[in-house]
């Protein structure tokens, strides 16, 4: 498949399509901020930060800080209705993610459930009480509806905290951006969902997760996205939306499987799959602490201040523009006027 056909199908899967659908509501994000850290409780990143204890930095964040972090994920209904106990492990699963792209860890995880059947909402509950024991995070409540007329529902919110933030926010020209993907793993049957969790031992999901607060408090990358629904490429926009920057992006150094096409790949929900920018003296040991834990990791491109995503297959001589900034917004949580007058 040529490479401008390739990204033309990508831009119009329903999961880029929706994520677009977020502008109707992100078109009327007043900020009253006057500071980074406010900014951090702002929609962009996929948890917000809230500083503890008024706490004032200067310059930079210190180890010395503490951060509450807030997320919440709500599962499709036909999802949680065809596949219960896979949504109630994916709901906590996804929420985990989210705190640690954010360089956090995860604290206590609560929930709220619709449903018909009594015993598809004990797989619900089952698969969110198994991800929780396996991520080491206690379930500790929440909310439970059942009756006939229901319509299957799922949502699931979790606390966490941080020292030092990865955030969207800390995008800015000339990071490598870097992508670490668990391989060893499979697709949930007729999904795009990548599956690395199954028959692996809780100790190795902890510490498998547990990268991502260390590469922020070593102070080794600037900011994380966890891989999402929207694809590899989608979630890319989503870490670069809020400050326009652009990037060049070298295809073939994404890693894949070799019996998996380039368009069903690119549209992976893995189970742990991230995107990152640090300085290019840093990728190194963020590469090598990746792997560490069996997980794939490589530079795949770099920021710029174009706002254009330009895309190339190095081996066929193929470049070609995914999304242009300046011309088209993707969900809408853009921040640069507000940076500019807090910085």
């Amino acid at each position: 498949m040529e490479l401008n056909q390739l990204l033309e199908m990508l831009r119009h899967t329903p999961a880029m399509q929706s994520k677009q659908a977020i502008y109707s509501i992100s078109a009327n994000t007043t900020c009253h901020v006057d500071s980074l850290d406010s900014l951090y409780a702002y929609p962009g990143d996929d948890t917000a930060a809230l500083l503890l204890n008024n706490q004032t930095l200067l310059n930079e964040q210190s180890l010395n800080s503490q951060y509450i972090l807030h997320a919440c994920e709500g599962m499709l209904p036909s999802f949680v209705a065809n596949h219960p106990y896979f949504a109630g492990w994916s709901a906590v699963m996804a929420n985990i993610s989210d705190i640690a792209a954010m360089g956090g860890r995860s604290m206590s995880v609560v929930n709220s459930l619709w449903h018909t059947s009594n015993e598809h909402t004990q797989q619900l509950m089952q698969g969110m009480q198994d991800a929780c024991n396996a991520y080491g995070v206690p379930l500790v409540g929440g909310h439970t509806h059942f009756e006939a007329v229901s319509q299957p529902t799922l949502s699931v919110a979790i606390q966490g905290i941080a020292r030092r933030l990865l955030s969207v926010l800390h995008v800015k020209p000339q990071q490598k951006i870097l992508i670490a993907l668990n391989l060893q793993g499979q697709f949930h049957p007729n999904t795009t969902y990548w599956k690395c969790f199954e028959r692996v031992s809780a100790r190795i999901l902890q510490s498998q997760i547990a990268l991502l607060p260390q590469l922020a408090e070593k102070n080794l990358a600037h900011s994380a996205r966890d891989i999402s629904n929207a694809g590899i490429l989608g979630s890319l926009l989503m870490l670069l939306e809020a400050t326009t920057s652009g990037a060049d992006i070298n295809l073939d150094a994404i890693p894949k499987p070799d019996d998996v096409d380039w368009f069903k790949w690119l549209q992976i929900f893995p189970s742990f799959g991230f995107l990152l920018t640090a300085d290019v003296d840093k990728c190194e040991e963020i590469i090598r602490l990746f792997h560490s834990q069996g997980i794939a990791c490589s530079v795949i491109g770099e920021t710029n201040v174009s706002g254009v995503i330009a895309v190339q297959q190095k081996q066929q001589k193929q470049q070609s523009i995914f999304w242009d900034f300046n011309s088209q917004v993707f969900t809408g949580f853009c921040y640069v006027n507000v940076l500019k007058k807090i910085s």
